[in-house]
């Protein structure tokens, strides 16, 4: 295990140890969430790092490589829950590693960063999240795009490639301020020299100490990219993740290229900002009967903000209408649902609504699980 948990490779499994997950460990029951303990801390920039998690009972972490966890830590504020995605690759089912960034005003990150270290706790739910590479379902070609943290999810998506994949072709163009914020670099800039992976990295302030692009990416230059790579297999899968107005150029760029809609698979790492609400100023009641609770809410505002605000057992952790964390059912009332994306049309006829991206415009009774 020790190898493996180097601040600056992940070896392939031929290079390393018998790999425990592949030695038995899949006769061990899938891990359910519950309490995780620290292992290890790998700072991987000067603002971000790495923490390996494990689990105090024998079990394998099971999930899909691009998922997430959420996590509720104690900070000064009380018991903050958020959504971080995976990095380390199921392959390796005995630990499970989340990465961290360092933001302004981040409650719980900055907490993280500040306070989690070896031997620190945090209860965390199972695995997650329809942002995922399905084992079963493998294309020949692969390109990821990322911007800043948005490449923790790409992480487990490589790293589970090159163990378990490595005739798939990746193509992996990421975005970062400079090389100094470049999470990863070892690992990927290695992997660029190996068959089958190609690194192509934007950097907007670089400091000329390793090769990359000059500036942000720009849909032209996606164009020449993945032409002159020669990516167009039969079977191609992008897989996109950063803030908002990054993804929104790559989605623009997709969509006039004529690509497949249906070969994307995307994740923000920002809260989309929300459409500005049609209100009538007029301030409604927000009904839980399960917890005996009521609250006034404005015209337009989110369930989310109000249960929050009243202590309600919500968890919001991506804020942003994509982890379906803050999932409940509105029982009666008009409701604008801005977000479905992890909502079924079952789910949507029942009344189900994404609290963070739900809004009021009457009187609501919303049921939460006790």
């Amino acid at each position: 295990m020790n190898a493996m948990m180097k601040s600056d490779s992940y070896p392939l499994l031929s290079e390393s140890a018998e790999e425990p997950s592949r030695a038995g460990s899949s006769a061990l029951s899938a891990w359910q969430g519950g309490t995780l303990t620290c292992l290890e801390r790998r700072d991987e920039t000067a603002n971000s790092a790495s923490f390996v998690l494990v689990a105090s009972e024998s079990v394998r972490f099971d999930f899909m490589p691009g998922q997430f966890v959420t996590i509720g830590v104690d900070t000064a504020s009380g018991r903050q829950y958020r959504a971080y995605s995976i990095s380390s690759s199921p392959s390796r089912s005995e630990t499970l590693t989340i990465t961290v960034k360092r933001v302004d005003g981040g409650l719980v990150s900055n907490h993280l960063l500040d306070h989690f270290h070896a031997g620190s706790q945090l209860e965390a739910s199972a695995p997650a999240g329809s942002f995922r590479l399905d084992p079963a379902d493998v294309p020949e070609s692969i390109v990821l795009l990322s911007a800043g943290s948005g490449i923790t999810p790409m992480m487990s998506i490589v790293r589970w490639l090159r163990d378990c994949r490595s005739d798939v072709r990746i193509h992996f163009i990421h975005s970062a301020r400079s090389e100094a914020d470049f999470m990863f670099s070892d690992e990927l800039l290695a992997l660029s020299q190996q068959a089958n992976f190609r690194l192509d990295l934007f950097l907007t302030q670089p400091e000329q100490t390793i090769a990359c692009h000059t500036g942000r990416l720009t849909p032209e230059q996606l164009d020449a990219l993945l032409t002159e790579a020669s990516d167009n297999a039969d079977r191609r899968r992008f897989f996109l993740c950063g803030n908002y107005a990054y993804m929104a150029m790559v989605e623009h760029w997709f969509a006039a290229s004529g690509l497949p809609v249906e070969e994307l698979r995307k994740e923000s790492f920002t809260p989309a900002e929300l459409p500005p609400a049609e209100t009538s100023g007029a301030v409604f009641q927000l009904t839980v009967p399960s917890f005996g609770k009521t609250a006034a809410i404005a015209d337009g505002q989110t369930l989310l903000e109000i249960m929050e605000a009243e202590g309600l057992p919500i968890i919001g952790a991506c804020r942003s209408g994509v982890c379906g964390s803050c999932k409940c059912k509105v029982v009666e009332g008009e409701v604008e649902r801005i977000s479905t994306e992890t909502l079924t049309p079952d789910d949507i006829a029942a009344g189900y609504a994404l609290a963070c991206n739900t809004r009021a415009h009457g009187d609501v009774i919303v049921e939460l699980a006790v």
